[in-house]
């Protein structure tokens, strides 16, 4: 079970920097970030190498912070793969809400990450379908 933390912010320039920058401070190393627009404010995704650190340090600098549940699912870097893995989900009834990956080593390996409505259940149903999911630690430190 691995965890991303999120940052409600304004949609305006330089919240990512300070973001990046309060974390770089506190030694914390980013692994993977995906930011969403929402209009007048947006949603910062952040897997980092230490979440709980991350989440207080962040508070306490007055952002908005929660901490969401991922999946992190190990995967060939080639065409198919994802959609492999969706469509299993989606045989399942498994809803995911949000998504992002990146590639470990082109033409290899990647990684898909999964936020989804039942958690629990798509932890088993991934596993019972043969795909590697990440621990936290093995997610924290690509």
């Amino acid at each position: 079970m691995a965890s991303q933390v999120t940052v409600f912010v304004e949609n305006r320039p330089g919240r990512i920097s300070r973001i990046a920058r309060v974390l770089a401070d506190q030694d914390i190393n980013i692994r993977a970030i995906t930011i969403s627009d929402m209009g007048e404010y947006g949603l910062i995704n952040i897997i980092c190498n230490d979440p709980d650190r991350a989440e207080n340090i962040l508070s306490q600098k007055g952002y908005s912070v929660s901490r969401k549940y991922v999946i992190g699912i190990l995967m060939e870097d080639r065409p198919g793969a994802m959609a492999a893995i969706t469509e299993y989900l989606q045989t399942k009834n498994i809803n995911i809400s949000n998504a992002y990956g990146f590639i470990l080593k082109k033409g290899e390996r990647a990684v898909l990450v999964l936020e989804v409505d039942d958690f629990d259940k798509a932890e088993r149903m991934i596993r019972k379908g043969g795909f590697h999911t990440l621990t936290m630690e093995e997610l924290q430190n690509l």
